[in-house]
């Protein structure tokens, strides 16, 4: 397969008829932020922790109306014609507005890792001669620190985020540039509205920047038609994809990966609901005690992972039924051993009635660790050992 449905050959034309078709359901989901706090360990190290709401929705129909406005904002703004946009973010809902309003216009995206040091962002931006870049508010400090390396840059358009301000010193470190929040620039063009300009399918879509792992990143290109049939193929591998799915998304968008498992969960239909590695679990590292991590909040039944992701999940859990010990740590032994040898074939009666049972008493329990409702996670990136895989299998159902 090439596309997903006829006529839809790029990434924009994708993005309208998921919006068409789907316009009434939900999409893309931020947390409502409520507060933070900062706390201090017993060696002295200060930690922040986040105490984040539930889930807050634009649906398809929204989403649409949204990056065609920011479209239009480019536009006006004067994003010279035939030059890249950047992204420099962390992944999250106007993320991924802000890469589909491009390409209403037919911009080229430039993706860039968030966690990127200041040389490798300096090589990234100047080697595609970016003219807009699109970033979160914590990284203004960065990039105002490297204005004077960055030759091609014209406009800044920031996220914003609770609690972050732009400070003085920063304005003025880029006071030669037009800097704008995305929600001015989506008003901008929501105000003069600018006619589209469509890309083909052989048209860049993305420069995709890698880690820069070995040495300097280097950047990938990615055409329209490229994305779209990655989308198209893995939507004939999950069973039942559509809209009755949730996906958590907290891997970066600025990598192959995730990208492509998001196009696939818009062409199904699917609501996204964005989150991130620190907030994962209700015992991640950023989140408020007593209060619930992403998946808790979003209870997702599919997600991408990375092994050291699924690693973390198993680690702590065998961690906990040791820490338990006694008829706990026994039942999740006969528990385990009993699925392990109806997976493996040599007793299939694991799958009958007793496998509820076991449900009931031990692997609800897991199951709960990424909200109770997980029926598939793609797994991707670096090789997953065999013993993770099978507890996966055996603990997520």
């Amino acid at each position: 397969m090439e596309v997903p449905w006829e006529g839809a050959t790029t990434m924009a034309a994708l993005f309208e008829q998921a919006c068409s078709k789907h316009a009434q359901e939900r999409f893309l989901g931020s947390r409502k932020f409520i507060g933070k706090e900062v706390t201090t360990a017993k060696d002295g190290r200060k930690f922040e922790k986040l105490h984040l709401g539930e889930y807050e929705w634009k649906t398809y129909g929204e989403a649409f109306v949204c990056a065609r406005n920011f479209a239009s904002g480019l536009a006006k703004l004067g994003h010279s014609a035939g030059t890249p946009a950047a992204i420099f973010s962390e992944s999250r809902s106007e993320w991924f507005l802000a890469f589909q309003g491009c390409f209403r216009q037919n911009i080229s995206v430039v993706t860039i890792y968030a966690s990127l040091g200041e040389d490798a962002l300096i090589h990234s931006l100047n080697e595609t001669q970016v003219s807009t870049l699109i970033c979160d508010s914590k990284q203004l400090k960065k990039i105002a620190a490297i204005s004077s390396s960055l030759g091609s840059i014209k406009h800044i358009i920031y996220f914003e985020d609770e609690g972050i301000t732009v400070d003085s010193d920063v304005s003025r470190a880029m006071s030669n540039w037009t800097v704008s929040s995305f929600a001015e620039v989506e008003k901008l063009g929501k105000e003069t509205p600018a006619p589209p300009k469509l890309p083909s399918k052989s048209d860049i879509s993305v420069i995709m920047y890698t880690s820069g792992s070995t040495g300097l990143p280097k950047g990938v290109m990615i055409t329209h038609g490229n994305i779209v049939a990655t989308a198209a193929a893995v939507t004939t591998l999950i069973p039942k994809i559509g809209r009755s799915d949730a996906y958590l998304a907290y891997l970066p968008l600025a990598h192959v990966f995730e990208l492509a498992a998001e196009v696939t969960m818009m062409v199904s239909g699917c609501s996204i609901g964005y989150g991130s590695a620190l907030t994962l679990t209700d015992t991640s590292n950023k989140i408020k005690k007593g209060t619930l991590g992403d998946a808790s909040a979003l209870k997702p039944t599919l997600m991408a992972a990375v092994p050291a992701i699924l690693d973390r999940v198993r680690d702590g859990v065998l961690k906990k039924v040791d820490e338990n010990g006694g008829l706990a740590k026994k039942l999740f032994s006969v528990g385990y051993k009993r699925r392990m040898a109806a997976i493996e074939g040599s007793w299939f009666g694991a799958w009958g009635l007793e496998n509820f049972l076991w449900d009931a008493i031990v692997f609800k329990k897991v199951r709960s660790i990424l909200g109770g409702h997980i029926r598939i996670i793609l797994c991707g990136g670096a090789p997953l050992s065999g013993d993770t895989q099978r507890f996966t299998n055996i603990c997520m159902g």
